[in-house]
């Protein structure tokens, strides 16, 4: 073994010594780097081979290249690359031959040389990397993808992309992404093939028919691949119309485009995604000024909607006409358009509601359209209309007492009493795991608005579910603080005997005791005591926060603190001690 280690040296030596010759590295440091490398081959040649001994060994290399070229730079020597950086680059790329060979599985390792290649410029050896793991890892349809692409885009190799994609087909003939790629890696070629045509005939060359043909630059070959795709994957209307985005990139094929539309609707007749998108093409993919010809292709466009609601007569087609109207209002116009914009979306969206065919987001969108509008009774209206039609939505229902706070009066007792019918319609409708967004805003609303009612309402939610009886009690506590301290201490001893708790309770209580202008240390204490027993175990910040007690506060026990670190090391799980010992480390030296 030792003369392999000593051949590997050896052949190392040549730039070694130029290293130390042009003054890079210093005879010491010379030195140095053989031990190392004299360790790192030592491993190699063990008889069980460890990937993580190669990858080491690669780090290092790459890790002393970044270091000459660091160097170079100081000392502004940019000479004998041959000799030192590309022969250090070649023994890297052997290095990784070597752990892809030895360990061919680990797809990671492959990407990994790929990445040296690329940044090395090393396209010959990359060719024939991506060769040999492609021969591993052929399974996998976006390594075939990213061969291809290195092909046709980085060794402006039309025919080997082609070469590839057409062997990827063989594996994955059923592949969207491939197909969609070898679709447009033709109409690459084609493009670059016109641009050829073009310079040529600006230069007056003569330019080989067969080469230059038009059907290769009108884009034949990505038809053929197109009719081929659909052969091998058929019934599938968002794959067929996949391949209209990749045309719209070039400035040559609007036949293709036409031809396309009009296969998927001939081939998907009942099909939405297929009637939005032939609706959609009429309007104009950048901004446009001219207000009469934006006016024009919207008609057209809501045109073929119209009449896909009309045979397609499903919640999605209108859904799909509806979100295509509220767009259309976000872009900016005259306000004569936008008035038109405008009426059109609220007519659309009062007839698929009539029609029972809208979704709780189009809901949500629609009154949000009519309070812009300055339309709050309508809005309440259709926000009716929106939890009569989904009734255990709480985002509607939220909605819906919102803009009922918003129509009523401050101080008015019939308001107050229809909000608190509507609150309880609420979270009766609602599943009691989803209604916490509802009991957070009642909460709220009855803080500010309806104090008298309010510890009713919080001790009927201690009985909900435990995601809203554990908000509750924080609100309980919030409430109590406003009663006096005595009174928070009852609430607090009342809630602490009861499940579940949560950390954010107990924080809360300490929070508001050590405020005071008094606090009762042995209260504090006790709190972070019962919380420890509680969440001790996975809570590091708990840990610490008891710690930053005693450190810091006037009346702390800064004795306790040892014992305190003794309790935590000793309480806590697994990972959770490594945490704590990386904080507790960052406040003993004054950074947390």
């Amino acid at each position: 073994m030792a003369e392999f280690v000593h051949q590997s040296i050896e052949e190392a030596l040549p730039e070694l010594e130029q290293l130390e010759r042009i003054g890079l590295f210093t005879k010491p440091e010379i030195k140095s780097i053989i031990k190392k490398k004299r360790s790192h081959e030592y491993r190699l040649v063990r008889r069980r081979k460890e990937k993580d001994d190669f990858l080491r060994y690669i780090q290092y290399e790459i890790s002393l290249l970044s270091l000459i070229k660091t160097r170079r730079e100081k000392i502004r020597y940019f000479f004998k690359k041959e000799e030192i950086d590309f022969s250090i680059v070649s023994r890297i790329a052997k290095l990784f031959r070597r752990t892809c060979t030895l360990f061919p599985e680990d797809l990671k390792v492959w990407l990994s040389y790929m990445e040296f290649l690329k940044k090395w410029n090393k396209k010959s050896m990359l060719s024939k990397m991506m060769t040999n793991m492609l021969k591993i890892h052929g399974n996998n349809p976006g390594l075939w993808i990213m061969a291809a692409k290195f092909q046709m885009e980085d060794n402006s190799s039309s025919e080997n992309a082609r070469s590839l994609l057409l062997r990827a087909l063989r594996h994955h003939p059923t592949s969207q992404k491939i197909w969609q790629e070898y679709f447009r890696m033709e109409l690459m070629h084609a493009d670059k093939l016109r641009k050829r045509w073009t310079l040529l005939k600006q230069s007056d060359m003569k330019a080989d028919e067969e080469e230059m043909s038009d059907a290769l630059m009108e884009g034949q070959a990505a038809k053929i691949v197109y009719k081929k795709a659909l052969e091998e994957i058929q019934n599938d209307a968002e794959f067929h119309l996949s391949f209209i985005p990749l045309l719209q990139q070039f400035d040559f094929t609007s036949k293709l485009e036409d031809e396309i539309y009009t296969d998927v609707q001939t081939t998907h007749p009942s099909s939405e995604i297929v009637w939005d998108a032939v609706a959609r093409r009429h309007l104009p993919l950048k901004a446009e000024q001219d207000e009469t010809k934006v006016l024009c292709q919207e008609e057209q466009c809501f045109k073929v909607y119209e009449e896909a609601s009309t045979r397609l007569d499903t919640p999605k087609m209108w859904c799909m006409y509806a979100t295509a109207c509220l767009e259309r209002i976000d872009h900016q116009g005259p306000s004569k358009l936008n008035e038109k914009r405008a009426e059109r979306a609220l007519r659309v969206l009062s007839t698929a509601a009539e029609h029972c065919k809208l979704s709780m987001d189009i809901y949500t969108h629609w009154v949000r359209l009519l309070l812009r509008l300055g339309m709050l009774d309508k809005a309440i209206t259709t926000a009716t209309m929106a939890t009569d039609a989904f009734q255990d939505s709480s985002a509607l229902w939220k909605q819906k007492l919102t803009l009922h706070v918003a129509s009523s009066e401050t101080g008015n007792e019939t308001d107050k009493k229809n909000i608190r019918q509507l609150f309880d319609e609420a979270i009766n409708k609602v599943k009691t795991e989803d209604a916490l967004s509802i009991w957070e805003y009642g909460l709220q609303w009855y803080q500010e608005n309806d104090t008298n009612n309010i510890e009713s309402l919080m001790q009927r939610g201690l009985n909900e579910h435990p995601r809203i009886s554990v908000t509750v009690k924080e609100y309980y506590l919030d409430w109590g603080a406003t009663q006096g301290i005595g009174k928070l201490r009852k609430v607090f001893k009342k809630l602490v005997s009861t499940r579940p708790l949560a950390v954010g309770f107990y924080q809360k209580y300490i929070d508001i005791e050590i405020s005071q202008e008094n606090p009762k240390m042995t209260r504090i204490r006790a709190a972070y005591e019962d919380a420890l027993n509680e969440f001790g175990s996975t809570n590091p910040e708990l840990w610490l926060a008891y710690i930053r007690l005693e450190m810091q506060h006037p009346m702390g026990k800064p004795e306790m603190v040892s014992k305190l670190h003794w309790r935590a090391m000793k309480g806590l799980d697994g990972n959770y001690t490594e945490k704590f010992v990386s904080s507790y480390t960052l406040l003993q030296a004054g950074h947390l």
